[in-house]
């Protein structure tokens, strides 16, 4: 026998009913982009180290210097001695250099919650190192209790001269947390180290499986990449060089980028990893240039190198290094925010406008059917005829898409939050819509579809109950509204560490707007099926309703905007029959407090009566129906 949940109301004679939707499911709308459903993954604080990049170590290319020393790093007290270095440098500006006499010792470690090690679990390491003399190499790691390293790893280095890898593999006997981590060289001379790997072995091209098979479950229509604000800092071409080789990007001059790593990023994920990432999760890749540390011929060369096929220049490179099939790009952003926190010197957007176009006409010569997003702060009514003016003007018969992006701030009152999606962000997309329409017009142009490059409340913040409800609102209106607006995609900022996906040492989890997100994914590929606005409103509720395209599944997903009072609706469905299975999820809010807010989830299965459905709606709830239907 199945029980209703405790929110759910089985008699459809309840008199207490304040709301009845009927979902006709032969009226069918638009079908829901899984474009809506993008994300955006920048190399940006824990996005990339302590979130999808399995390395272990920090500043593993010592990039970073205080003093004597790399930051992380310390140097141990033993015989010898362990200092920076900027003259033997093997990538980026520092190695670290060791300097031993008669048979001495010298090391440097590091400790932190990263370096967690699990019983049974194999670990790979790679070690670049250069010696003057033959040398005996070694790697330990040890708890905080222990008074000698554990030697995992111990190895004669016999060929002094040129940079040599050193890279082996060792299964943990034991579990250890926070766990010091040495390396080291005993001989007589001297010796340096490059570079520093440490991974789990299971990792996917240098990336934590875990947080892949969370990102799956999301269901990321599209993926853009290096950034947001970091893509200026991305050299495209030293994605190419094998990992270690590549230099580390940076410094940042905005504290708020890379704070984590020291203002520098390892570089971990280049073009074909990224790629490889894209195919694992089965979404778009959306490519973010280089703007004021670039120029066109190299942006053109990128596009190339995706795009191109073997008997193009730099599709021969890619092809040679493993890729022969065409990457297939579609989208590509000319810069981020040029008129913001860019490195871009000249911010005159008429200036900007020109050579955003001369971007845009060498793309296209390496292939003419990429969608071209241009950059221009269309968020703002009084920026628009400043920025986006020149823009079209100059580029408007190369340009296809216009961006748009919005941030609702996180210290707005829980009523604005609950509402933002349709009272404040709805209208800016329709004013956005109207002008860029207008513009066109008045240019004779074609008028141009629109992308959500960014969007949420904030950036940098863990996710609580109300960025959770303030997702669910977003994408019941993207689902709804994307025709109206010809809004072809939008891109969540960011899922890594920042809202969806909370990433610890040996584990990760999702957070509130991952748990929204993968209740919504529902809708995708989904048609979309009328619910009536002035209801909804009256109701003080938000919702959309979508029919999968073999006609067996009505999917609706419900927002309640009231944070005291339970709601109670009843839906019927016209042209088809409930099969009287009805499955239920919802999540209900433990507080709406800022950060420390989450939801309770239950899932229930439970009857329809007479072809309907009567729920009670929990205060600030999210809530998705799954009705099965008859053929």
């Amino acid at each position: 026998m199945l029980i209703a949940p405790s929110f759910f109301l089985q008699s459809c004679t309840n008199k207490n009913v304040t709301g009845k939707f009927e979902i006709d499911v032969s009226q069918r709308g638009a079908i829901i982009s899984p474009d809506l459903f993008g994300h955006n993954l920048e190399h940006t604080r824990k996005g990339i180290w302590q979130g999808i990049s399995a390395q272990m170590i920090a500043n593993r290319k010592f990039a970073a210097v205080k003093g004597d020393m790399p930051e992380r790093w310390k140097a141990v007290a033993y015989s010898g001695k362990a200092v920076a270095d900027r003259n033997t440098v093997f990538v980026g500006n520092h190695s670290v250099r060791f300097e031993n006499k008669v048979i001495g010792k010298a090391a440097i470690a590091q400790q932190h919650e990263w370096l967690t090690f699990t019983k049974g679990t194999k670990y790979v390491f790679r070690v670049w190192i250069k010696s003057d003399s033959e040398l005996t190499l070694w790697l330990g790691i040890r708890d905080s209790y222990s008074a000698r390293p554990w030697v995992i790893r111990e190895e004669t280095i016999s060929r002094p001269g040129d940079w040599q890898l050193w890279t082996g593999e060792f299964i943990a006997p034991m579990t250890l947390k926070s766990a010091r981590f040495e390396i080291g060289s005993i001989g007589d001379g001297t010796s340096w180290i490059g570079a520093v790997s440490l991974m789990p072995a299971n990792n996917f091209h240098g990336m934590r499986a875990d947080v892949i098979e969370k990102l799956k479950v999301l269901k990321p229509g599209n993926l853009r990449w290096p950034g947001g604000c970091f893509a200026e800092y991305y050299v495209w071409e030293d994605g190419l060089l094998p990992v270690d080789q590549r230099p580390p990007l940076g410094p940042a001059v905005w504290a708020g980028l890379l704070p984590d790593t020291d203002d520098y990023d390892n570089h971990e994920i280049g073009i074909d990893e990224y790629i490889a990432l894209c195919r694992e999760l089965n979404c778009e890749p959306n490519i973010t240039i280089p703007y004021g540390r670039s120029n066109p011929e190299r942006a053109a060369s990128w596009v190339e190198y995706c795009n191109g096929n073997e008997n193009t220049h730099w599709g021969k490179i890619r092809s040679q290094r493993g890729h022969p099939g065409p990457y297939n790009v579609r989208r590509w952003y000319v810069g981020n925010e040029i008129w913001g926190l860019s490195l871009v010197e000249d911010k005159n957007p008429e200036r900007c406008a020109i050579v955003s176009t001369a971007f845009i006409k060498a793309m296209k010569e390496s292939d003419p059917n990429i969608q071209i997003v241009g950059c221009a702060p269309n968020s703002y009514p009084e920026a628009r005829p400043v920025w986006l003016t020149p823009l079209m003007r100059e580029a408007g018969d190369l340009m296809d898409i216009v961006q748009i992006g919005w941030y609702f701030p996180e210290w707005a009152g829980i009523d604005d939050v609950l509402h933002a999606p349709v009272r404040d962000i709805l209208p800016m997309l329709r004013s956005m819509r109207h002008f860029s329409d207008s513009t066109a017009q008045s240019l004779s142009l074609e008028n141009k579809a629109m992308v959500i490059y960014e969007w949420n409340m904030s950036w940098g913040l863990s996710g609580d109950a109300l960025t959770g409800i303030f997702a669910a609102g977003m994408l019941n209106m993207f689902c709804r509204e994307a025709e109206s607006f010809s809004l072809e995609g939008a891109s969540y900022f960011m899922p890594v560490n920042e809202g969806a996906i909370r990433v610890g040492p040996v584990s990760c989890s999702f957070e509130t707007d991952g748990e929204v997100f993968q209740m919504y994914a529902s809708h995708q590929n989904n048609y979309l099926l009328h619910l009536p606005e002035s209801r909804m409103e009256l109701l003080n509720i938000d919702a959309c309703a979508s029919l999968t395209p073999d006609n067996k599944m009505v999917y609706v997903t419900i927002v309640s905007h009231d944070t005291e009072k339970d709601r109670t609706i009843e839906f019927g469905i016209e042209n088809a029959r409930i099969t009287r299975q009805v499955q239920s999820m919802v999540l209900i809010p433990l507080g709406f407090e800022p950060v420390s807010s989450t939801f309770r989830k239950e899932e229930e299965i439970f009857k329809a009566l007479n072809n309907k459905v009567k729920i009670v709606i929990p205060p600030g709830s999210i809530t998705r129906l799954c009705f099965e239907l008859k053929n």
